[in-house]
């Protein structure tokens, strides 16, 4: 390969890199399964492109609404599912997943743009 031709594929694979694939998440469902007074609370996340649908979901776990979230929010992402402890008694406050819309951003960091999914814990 003479160097015209590599330096044309160096620009056009940083080009690439840098624009990302178009890849975006479009929407989270979470998904709960009970053990005894334990709930796990794992994340599936919808993309605009293949492969559109990843479970577990890189994820910010969080109890509690958050809505609208923070114009620049902070997250830790992590694909370990969420565990839920069914104690005392009374309404329960729901476990929020949230994720970049970038699938490429770091694991942590800050973003503006973010998908966020609820599900309420069904205790027994």
């Amino acid at each position: 390969m003479n160097w015209p031709s590599a330096l044309l594929l160096l620009v056009l694979s940083a080009l690439t890199l840098s624009c990302g694939s178009g890849r975006k998440l479009q929407s989270i469902t979470v998904a709960q399964t009970a053990s005894g007074s334990q709930i796990q609370f794992v994340a599936t996340g919808h993309f605009s492109a293949a492969p559109t649908t990843v479970t577990p979901l890189s994820v910010d776990w969080t109890i509690g609404l958050m809505a609208p979230p923070p114009p620049t929010y902070t997250y830790t992402l992590t694909t370990q599912p969420f565990v839920f402890n069914c104690t005392g008694s009374g309404p329960q406050l729901p476990v929020g997943a949230f994720a970049p819309v970038d699938p490429t951003a770091p694991s942590g960091g800050s973003t503006k743009h973010v998908v966020v999914a609820y599900a309420g814990p069904n205790c027994p």
